[in-house]
């Protein structure tokens, strides 16, 4: 238990204001409840943790080589809108080419079809991320 600093009787840290024996304020050490600046306190970082920046020509090679697997929105650190990708453009290449495979094309090459209808999408998106430069990556930092 604390003792007071003044009778030395023994006290409860909940009497921190008051000593209930001797009446004295603040009767427990280090009890100050002055208030202290937090800037002296929080030791400043001395390198502060630098952001990579994205390049504008790995975004567009990501575009056009693997974008309907959503792997350019993943390099720029947008997870939700790589999966919505990749969602929509497999879904739409299985879908397609299981309808051409059973109306027409009766082999594997009727998957390609939608395939390269993506892809065409994805060379838009490649040159898109050559030309533009208001694109940014998930820290809102402007691709390089």
């Amino acid at each position: 238990m604390a003792k007071c600093k003044y009778c030395h009787e023994s006290i409860t840290r909940l009497d921190k204001e008051v000593c209930p024996f001797c009446g004295c304020l603040k009767p427990l050490d280090g009890t100050d409840t002055s208030t202290q600046d937090v800037t002296k306190v929080i030791d400043q970082l001395e390198n502060p943790t630098k952001i990579k920046h994205k390049k504008r020509i790995i975004a567009a090679i990501l575009a056009v080589l693997f974008g309907f697997l959503g792997a350019h929105h993943f390099y720029l650190g947008k997870t939700k809108k790589g999966l919505l990708t990749a969602l929509i453009s497999v879904g739409f290449i299985g879908i397609f080419g299981v309808i051409i495979f059973f109306i027409g094309l009766k082999n594997a090459f009727a998957f390609l079809i939608p395939y390269f209808a993506v892809e065409i999408i994805m060379l838009f998106f490649g040159y898109i991320y050559l030309t533009k430069h208001s694109i940014q990556d998930s820290y809102g930092e402007f691709l390089e």
